[in-house]
């Protein structure tokens, strides 16, 4: 299974995902005159997407690097795509013409339902190992991942959160981020292999199975980093502006 790997075809729509996306992108941000420094930050977050996918491309070669590609899809990318857009451009996604797409995916409480369920549901050995056995099964995952991310963070930025203050926002990302530590903490303390699936495979850096998903709950805390930083600058420090 070390072997197993994506098709061509399925990195021309990943390369062409990425492609729509950027031209998508740059046309808004040329019309409106956004700041550079914002096209370089979503720009930053679609090269991670395709660093990313090369690292679900090979799910059983570690598991810290299967954990890694996850993580940067679901808690690094997510922030970065986001920012790009100015609040002033996110708070337009709640007007009525986006009703359509925005009732749902901009509602606090569907976010934290998608992203719980998906943080505990990918993670769950039954499901986790599904995705391992086939490769093929992890890009749809870490697509699913990218799009809790984006709807669960888009809840802690102005414009585009629901949420109508900010300790509000602080907590909600609080208690959202408990379940990935949670998790992190299980791997990192963890006295055997979890995950069926690598107990016959040496890791990439010749790190034992147990060691490799050691470091991979480390990799999960470390990139959760973020999601609490942003949650208690919410709680703790003043603002004039809501988190709308």
């Amino acid at each position: 299974m070390t072997g197993s790997t994506w098709p061509l075809a399925l990195w021309g729509g990943w390369l062409s995902f990425v492609g729509a996306a950027m031209a998508a992108y740059g046309l808004a941000a040329w019309r409106g005159r956004w700041p550079w420094w914002r096209v370089w930050v979503f720009a930053t977050g679609c090269a991670l997407v395709l660093l990313s996918a090369w690292g679900l491309h090979n799910p059983l070669a570690s598991m810290t690097g299967y954990t890694i590609a996850l993580m940067t899809m679901g808690q690094i990318v997510s922030p970065l795509i986001l920012i790009g857009f100015p609040p002033q451009v996110r708070a337009q996604w709640h007007a009525p013409r986006h009703d359509a797409w925005s009732v749902w995916l901009l509602d606090a409480w569907v976010a934290a339902a998608v992203f719980i369920i998906l943080t505990l549901g990918v993670n769950l050995p039954g499901v986790f190992n599904s995705a391992l056995s086939n490769a093929l099964f992890s890009g749809p995952i870490g697509l699913f991942l990218l799009a809790s991310g984006l709807m669960f963070w888009a809840q802690l930025l102005p414009g585009c959160s629901s949420l109508a203050h900010r300790w509000v926002a602080g907590l909600y990302g609080w208690l959202g981020s408990l379940p990935m530590m949670i998790i992190a903490s299980i791997w990192v303390w963890s006295g055997h292999v979890l995950y069926t699936p690598y107990l016959d495979v040496l890791c990439l850096w010749n790190l034992s199975p147990l060691d490799d998903q050691h470091y991979a709950g480390l990799v999960m805390f470390i990139a959760g980093l973020p999601l609490q930083l942003r949650a208690a600058w919410l709680l703790i420090m003043p603002g004039d502006e809501d988190a709308r």
